[in-house]
Protein backbone atom coordinates (compact mmCIF):
# COMPACT_ATOMS: atom_id res chain seq x y z
CA UNK A 1 0.00 0.00 0.00
CA UNK A 2 1.71 3.30 -1.16
CA UNK A 3 -1.26 5.57 0.98
CA UNK A 4 -3.49 5.28 4.01
CA UNK A 5 -5.40 7.56 1.70
CA UNK A 6 -9.06 6.11 0.63
CA UNK A 7 -11.02 7.56 -2.16
CA UNK A 8 -14.75 5.64 -2.95
CA UNK A 9 -14.19 6.59 -6.67
CA UNK A 10 -11.18 6.49 -8.86
CA UNK A 11 -7.91 4.45 -7.42
CA UNK A 12 -4.39 4.56 -7.26
CA UNK A 13 -2.67 2.73 -9.83
CA UNK A 14 1.24 1.81 -9.31
CA UNK A 15 3.49 5.02 -8.08
CA UNK A 16 0.74 7.94 -8.00
CA UNK A 17 0.32 8.05 -4.24
CA UNK A 18 3.31 7.67 -2.41
CA UNK A 19 3.83 11.02 -0.04
CA UNK A 20 0.33 12.49 -0.41
CA UNK A 21 -0.26 15.34 1.48
CA UNK A 22 -3.50 16.84 3.05
CA UNK A 23 -5.04 20.06 4.16
CA UNK A 24 -8.33 20.30 6.29
CA UNK A 25 -9.15 23.52 6.39
CA UNK A 26 -12.41 24.77 8.40
CA UNK A 27 -15.35 25.93 5.95
CA UNK A 28 -16.30 29.44 7.14
CA UNK A 29 -19.56 29.30 8.38
CA UNK A 30 -20.33 32.28 10.39
CA UNK A 31 -18.97 35.97 10.53
CA UNK A 32 -17.00 37.44 13.02
CA UNK A 33 -18.09 41.12 14.03
CA UNK A 34 -17.09 43.64 16.79
CA UNK A 35 -19.53 44.97 19.44
CA UNK A 36 -19.40 48.82 19.60
CA UNK A 37 -17.10 48.15 22.81
CA UNK A 38 -14.97 46.72 20.34
CA UNK A 39 -15.18 42.76 21.81
CA UNK A 40 -14.91 40.44 19.22
CA UNK A 41 -17.87 37.82 18.98
CA UNK A 42 -19.17 35.15 16.48
CA UNK A 43 -22.53 35.31 14.94
CA UNK A 44 -22.93 31.58 13.55
CA UNK A 45 -24.11 28.08 14.46
CA UNK A 46 -21.89 26.54 16.98
CA UNK A 47 -21.91 23.09 15.57
CA UNK A 48 -22.10 21.90 12.27
CA UNK A 49 -18.56 22.76 10.72
CA UNK A 50 -17.31 21.14 7.80
CA UNK A 51 -13.83 20.84 6.17
CA UNK A 52 -12.64 21.71 2.66
CA UNK A 53 -9.90 19.48 1.90
CA UNK A 54 -6.99 19.63 -0.29
CA UNK A 55 -4.80 16.09 -1.11
CA UNK A 56 -1.94 16.58 -3.97
CA UNK A 57 1.00 14.46 -4.55
CA UNK A 58 3.36 14.21 -6.82
CA UNK A 59 4.61 10.92 -8.00
CA UNK A 60 5.39 8.56 -11.37
CA UNK A 61 1.70 8.40 -12.19
CA UNK A 62 -1.24 9.92 -11.87
CA UNK A 63 -4.47 9.08 -9.73
CA UNK A 64 -7.17 7.44 -11.54
CA UNK A 65 -9.88 10.05 -11.93
CA UNK A 66 -12.98 8.42 -13.48
CA UNK A 67 -16.22 10.02 -12.15
CA UNK A 68 -14.45 12.82 -10.72
CA UNK A 69 -15.81 15.44 -12.04
CA UNK A 70 -17.27 18.99 -10.45
CA UNK A 71 -19.95 17.89 -7.94
CA UNK A 72 -18.96 14.37 -7.78
CA UNK A 73 -19.68 13.13 -4.01
CA UNK A 74 -16.43 11.20 -2.94
CA UNK A 75 -16.22 9.43 0.41
CA UNK A 76 -12.88 10.12 1.52
CA UNK A 77 -10.82 8.05 4.07
CA UNK A 78 -8.33 10.94 5.46
CA UNK A 79 -4.83 10.74 6.15
CA UNK A 80 -4.99 13.88 8.32
CA UNK A 81 -5.69 12.76 12.16
CA UNK A 82 -7.94 14.70 14.23
CA UNK A 83 -7.14 14.58 17.91
CA UNK A 84 -9.75 14.60 20.68
CA UNK A 85 -9.31 15.70 24.44
CA UNK A 86 -11.47 13.15 26.84
CA UNK A 87 -13.09 14.63 29.97
CA UNK A 88 -14.40 11.78 30.75
CA UNK A 89 -14.45 7.74 30.82
CA UNK A 90 -16.28 8.60 27.44
CA UNK A 91 -16.27 10.49 24.36
CA UNK A 92 -18.40 11.27 21.20
CA UNK A 93 -16.28 11.65 18.48
CA UNK A 94 -16.93 14.46 15.94
CA UNK A 95 -16.34 12.46 12.67
CA UNK A 96 -17.02 8.50 11.62
CA UNK A 97 -13.54 6.83 12.00
CA UNK A 98 -11.77 4.73 9.65
CA UNK A 99 -11.56 1.13 11.06
CA UNK A 100 -8.01 0.32 13.05
CA UNK A 101 -7.08 4.39 13.28
CA UNK A 102 -8.49 4.93 16.49
CA UNK A 103 -6.23 4.93 19.69
CA UNK A 104 -6.12 7.04 23.24
CA UNK A 105 -2.66 8.29 24.49
CA UNK A 106 -1.88 9.98 27.88
CA UNK A 107 -0.43 13.61 28.02
CA UNK A 108 2.95 11.86 28.30
CA UNK A 109 2.32 9.47 25.33
CA UNK A 110 1.48 6.19 27.05
CA UNK A 111 -1.40 4.23 24.95
CA UNK A 112 -4.43 3.98 27.06
CA UNK A 113 -7.25 0.92 26.54
CA UNK A 114 -10.56 1.60 24.49
CA UNK A 115 -13.13 -0.83 26.00
CA UNK A 116 -15.28 -0.18 22.99
CA UNK A 117 -15.93 1.17 20.30
CA UNK A 118 -19.65 2.09 18.90
CA UNK A 119 -19.93 4.08 15.75
CA UNK A 120 -18.76 7.29 17.21
CA UNK A 121 -19.07 6.60 20.97
CA UNK A 122 -15.46 5.46 22.50
CA UNK A 123 -15.80 3.94 25.78
CA UNK A 124 -11.89 4.13 27.85
CA UNK A 125 -10.10 2.90 30.82
CA UNK A 126 -9.30 6.51 31.83
CA UNK A 127 -7.93 7.39 35.59
CA UNK A 128 -9.97 10.44 37.62
CA UNK A 129 -7.11 13.01 36.92
CA UNK A 130 -5.42 11.69 33.42
CA UNK A 131 -5.23 13.91 30.45
CA UNK A 132 -6.75 11.36 27.77
CA UNK A 133 -6.35 12.21 23.96
CA UNK A 134 -8.41 10.56 21.18
CA UNK A 135 -7.01 10.17 17.68
CA UNK A 136 -7.98 9.00 14.68
CA UNK A 137 -8.51 9.40 11.07
CA UNK A 138 -12.32 10.35 9.86
CA UNK A 139 -14.37 9.35 6.93
CA UNK A 140 -15.62 12.69 5.30
CA UNK A 141 -18.28 12.01 2.59
CA UNK A 142 -17.56 15.45 0.05
CA UNK A 143 -17.83 16.53 -3.52
CA UNK A 144 -15.51 17.54 -5.85
CA UNK A 145 -14.53 21.00 -6.64
CA UNK A 146 -11.87 20.92 -8.73
CA UNK A 147 -9.14 18.78 -9.58
CA UNK A 148 -5.39 19.38 -11.87
CA UNK A 149 -3.37 16.64 -13.89
CA UNK A 150 0.32 17.82 -13.87
CA UNK A 151 3.02 15.71 -15.42
CA UNK A 152 6.96 16.76 -16.03
CA UNK A 153 7.84 14.83 -18.90
CA UNK A 154 11.46 14.70 -19.03
CA UNK A 155 11.43 14.93 -15.23
CA UNK A 156 9.59 11.33 -15.32
CA UNK A 157 7.22 12.64 -12.43
CA UNK A 158 3.49 13.53 -12.29
CA UNK A 159 1.16 14.56 -9.77
CA UNK A 160 -2.27 15.50 -9.06
CA UNK A 161 -4.24 17.91 -6.51
CA UNK A 162 -7.80 17.46 -5.30
CA UNK A 163 -9.89 19.81 -4.25
CA UNK A 164 -13.08 18.62 -1.92
CA UNK A 165 -15.65 20.13 -0.03
CA UNK A 166 -17.70 18.17 2.77
CA UNK A 167 -21.42 17.85 2.63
Amino acid sequence: MESELILSRGGFPPLSARGCIQNLIPIESGLLRRTINGSLIYVGKESGHKYRSIISCEDKASLALEGFWRGSEVRVGCIQRLWQKVSGQEAHLERDPIEGSLFAVTQDRKNIEIKEVSGRKVAINKKRDEVIFLSYRPWLNMRVIVFTLTTNEWGLKAGWKLELEEI
